[in-house]
């Protein structure tokens, strides 16, 4: 299941940044979300709305996991599986 997430994960974040016009560095579990990919507060906003959307959990809902805590793809990852196993 986690690589299903990932795969998610990154094609909403290429669809982020492809509405934006960012360039995108190769996607990695390490690549940080702010500081790589160049995510202003508005753009996390948008890819949280939009996984919210794709895979149908809220894992930020019940503030167990703030967003700040939130720095690559693999924390975003971690935190949907986490969310799925739940609901699940």
């Amino acid at each position: 299941m986690s690589a299903q997430i990932k795969e998610v994960i990154e094609n909403v974040i290429r669809s982020v940044a492809t509405e934006r016009d960012l360039p995108l560095p190769a996607l990695t579990g390490a690549t940080e979300i702010v500081d790589e990919l160049g995510f202003s507060s508005l753009l996390v906003a948008t890819l949280i709305a939009n996984l919210e959307e794709a895979l149908g959990v809220d894992p930020f809902q019940d503030e167990d996991v703030m967003i700040t805590d939130i720095r690559t793809i693999q924390d975003l990852c971690d935190v949907y599986a986490q969310s799925l196993r739940r609901v699940h």
